[in-house]
């Protein structure tokens, strides 16, 4: 069943609970340290690398932006730092078994929503890109990589960077394996979920450790010792641009920027370096305060819940000595988040549509015209089948990162206009009232008819950070 693992470091000393689970994105921290490493091994040689050296020096046509200046200028800090002008697209390469060659590839069509440097968005793929570099540079697995220059050198035993080398430890007798779950509003209980095992994610989150290890990896960068250089510690604390603030708009209004894998915030006046890591069925928190030589490290076996992120605030508010008056209520703030969820899901039809006519303008042709193979050269391809006559199309062609389906159902709205639905973890269709405000998707789409009058393609709002702009996949046949 669910749990919490969590370990304390307060100076000299470590207080844990044991297990082992997937540590998602706070191993962005370990890739930037990986670049760290390789900046020291080169700084003498006749082609140094910098952390203003573009990645197209070493990817070459590998790596193509929509536009070619950035193309060339996008840096390793950039990409580091989420400020590469790109927003996520994460649903390009969230169900691909390619390789991180073909991952890469795909940015040639995939749309920019700024200009480089000047806003700051969380950008999975360019972690992914950063592994492919480091591969390509070396001609060494990133997990090999790390394995050699930080997991070994700080003892990290039980820290692995592929499923395949977790379960073999364990079936060894020498590790054993969190089961992570999801929370089931409808039956009220939990449903386990399938390991991720996707290598694509890479340098984005492919960790799989302990509290007991990522304690050994956060007094590392807490205390700025080795295997990391003086400079490459500095290089990691460093803030490259300001993220927002902590807990959206009801944080603190201090300072919160993003480095290199790091978040560096100032929380009631005390520097905190952080980051938080998230996959299907688990959530891990790491963290410490430099000037005060203590750190946490949480690991949940769920990914619905804020329980680690309140037990960490608590102690570091405890710490810190902050009164209760003005310590920030991160439970209130999630309830009212799933309340404000749940409502966009019970009213998303006209929340989306608020212009529908009564009655709704019918079909241009018949709902079975709209099925079909729909292909998009970054995003996987739809498979859109005929559910309900004159109501719905669906697919399960879509698959989460664990290889679990992700149901997708159509349902008319008006015109050629849909509700567009996206639950994970689901094989069939999810119940009329069974909200999964934590997980479910749901979004706007749109088919355009050809000259020939046939359906041409479909349009789904499916990047957040490109508002109403669509992806558009082209109907095949």
């Amino acid at each position: 069943m669910p749990g919490l693992a969590i370990a304390v470091i307060d100076g000299n000393k470590t207080f844990s609970k044991v297990c082992k689970f997937l540590d998602c994105s706070t191993t962005k921290s370990f890739t930037a340290a990986a670049i760290s490493l390789l900046i020291d091994d080169t700084a003498n040689t006749s082609t140094p690398l910098t952390w203003q050296s573009p990645l197209a020096s070493i990817l070459g046509s590998d790596f193509i932006l929509q536009d070619p200046w950035t193309t060339t200028h996008v840096t390793l800090e950039d990409a580091l730092s989420h400020r590469t002008g790109q927003p996520g697209h994460d649903f390009s390469w969230l169900s691909s078994n390619d390789s991180l060659r073909a991952v890469v590839h795909r940015f040639r069509h995939l749309p920019p929503t700024a200009e480089i440097r000047t806003k700051w968005q969380y950008y999975n793929m360019m972690y992914i890109t950063v592994s492919y570099f480091i591969e390509k540079l070396t001609g060494l697995w990133l997990g090999h990589f790390l394995q050699t220059r930080i997991y070994d050198p700080l003892n990290m035993s039980s820290t692995f960077f592929s499923l395949s080398d977790a379960k073999a430890a364990a079936d060894a007798g020498t590790a054993s394996l969190a089961q992570g779950y999801v929370w089931v509003n409808w039956t009220q209980s939990y449903q386990s979920l399938s390991y991720m095992d996707s290598a694509v994610v890479s340098g984005a989150g492919a960790t799989i450790s302990t509290v007991i290890d990522y304690t050994k990896w956060l007094r590392c960068l807490m205390t700025m010792s080795p295997p990391l250089s003086p400079a490459g510690h500095a290089a990691l604390r460093f803030p490259r641009i300001t993220r927002a603030q902590m807990f959206g708009d009801a944080g603190f209004g201090e300072f919160d920027f993003y480095s290199l894998g790091l978040e560096i915030s100032f929380y009631h006046g005390e520097l905190l370096i952080w980051h938080t890591g998230g996959l299907p069925g688990f959530k891990t928190f790491m963290g410490f305060l430099p000037n005060m030589q203590w750190g946490i490290v949480t690991m949940a076996n769920t990914m619905v819940g804020v329980a680690d992120e309140i037990l960490a605030f608590s102690l570091i508010d405890d710490l810190l000595g902050v009164p209760l008056s003005e310590r920030f209520d991160r439970g209130k703030q999630t309830e009212a988040i799933l309340q404000q969820k749940t409502y966009m899901l019970q009213h998303a039809r006209e929340i989306g549509y608020p212009h529908v006519p009564n009655p709704p303008i019918p079909l241009t042709l018949p709902l079975s015209e709209y099925a079909g193979l729909y292909s998009h050269p970054a995003y996987p391809p739809l498979n859109l089948t005929l559910t309900a006559p004159q109501v719905r199309l669906s697919t399960l062609s879509y698959h989460g990162p664990n290889g679990d389906p992700v149901y997708i159902s159509f349902s008319h709205v008006s015109g050629d206009f849909f509700l567009v639905w996206a639950r994970p973890y689901a094989a069939a269709e999810p119940e009329e009232t069974d909200w999964r405000p934590w997980i479910d998707i749901v979004t706007k789409g749109e088919f355009r008819i050809g000259e020939n009058g046939r359906v041409k393609q479909l349009g789904v709002t499916i990047e957040p950070e490109m508002g109403e702009k669509k992806i558009w996949w082209e109907k095949l046949g």
